[in-house]
């Protein structure tokens, strides 16, 4: 029975995706181009969403479990079709496209299985989260936001004796080799997006090995920092690339030196993360 009702599934949310979602699939399939997603800094929304379905299968039974309860009740149609219709409406561009196209799914999951939906939703608001969080900070704090990250760069440089000047959100200054270069620090320069993507994975780790709540709020806060951290080091490395190999190599570093950094940080978190966690199992 379930095999069928899932097969219907699948068979309505297709004809849902290439009736009203068309568009949207051939962008979708743009974005995942090479270009778009490294040359573009587009990785850690697919990579989130990775991890969300990795988690998704290693749940499986559990979501199984919630399917196979009986749920043929007006409230999950009702919220199904609710979550359809917004889906239909809603505006979306870039990342938002996918995410559109996965609320669609879940509406009409939730009609077909309702009470098999919470986990699946609880990972659709995880992966929503880390895309939006980076859109809601550009949004309401670009300036202050920047200045988190501008602020102590220049002023460790500049006590290091390079001659940078900042005025606002641009940081200016001669390079070695006296090439003026001007880079505009935006918000999205202070690690919004990784900031996003830490906090979706600390979500799904403590959905899969949770942390007691006190320990879980002293290594929230420590990931927080850390991952600012590394946005931070990240800035004072391209700056002195521009300083010391030009602007050219700025921005070449620019492309690539959050796809080392952010990793790199964190194993570290992951090595805390799970020493608190044995540590506490072993009490």
């Amino acid at each position: 029975m379930i095999g069928k009702k899932l097969a219907l599934c699948f068979a309505v949310c297709f004809t849902i995706s290439f009736v009203f979602f068309q568009q949207s699939l051939e962008s979708i399939a743009t974005m995942l181009s090479f270009g778009y997603i490294f040359e573009q800094h587009h990785a850690a929304p697919w990579g989130v969403l990775l991890l969300c379905f990795i988690w998704l299968w290693l749940k499986r039974e559990e979501v199984l479990q919630g399917m196979r309860t009986e749920s043929y009740s007006p409230v999950f149609i009702a919220l199904g079709l609710v979550l359809l219709a917004f889906s239909l409406l809603m505006p979306t561009a870039g990342d938002f496209l996918v995410f559109q196209l996965l609320l669609a799914w879940l509406a009409v999951f939730i009609i077909f299985f309702g009470k098999g939906m919470l986990i699946p939703a609880i990972l659709l608001g995880i992966y929503g989260f880390s895309i939006s969080f980076p859109v809601i900070v550009e949004k309401f704090a670009e300036f202050p936001y920047s200045k988190t990250i501008i602020l102590p760069a220049t002023w460790i440089l500049r006590w290091l004796g390079y001659p940078l000047e900042s005025q606002e959100q641009w940081i200016s200054f001669l390079s070695s080799s006296g090439e003026p270069i001007s880079v505009l620090i935006k918000a999205a320069c202070a690690g919004p997006a990784t900031m996003g993507v830490f906090i979706a994975i600390f979500a799904l780790m403590m959905l899969d090995i949770p942390l007691p709540r006190r320990k879980a709020g002293y290594v929230f806060i420590f990931g927080v920092a850390g991952t600012w951290v590394q946005s931070f080091i990240r800035l004072i490395i391209l700056l002195l690339v521009g300083y010391y190999h030009g602007e050219a190599a700025l921005w070449t570093a620019h492309y690539w030196t959050i796809y080392i950094l952010f990793p790199l940080w964190y194993l570290i978190f992951l090595y805390v993360y799970f020493y608190v966690y044995n540590s506490h199992s072993a009490l």
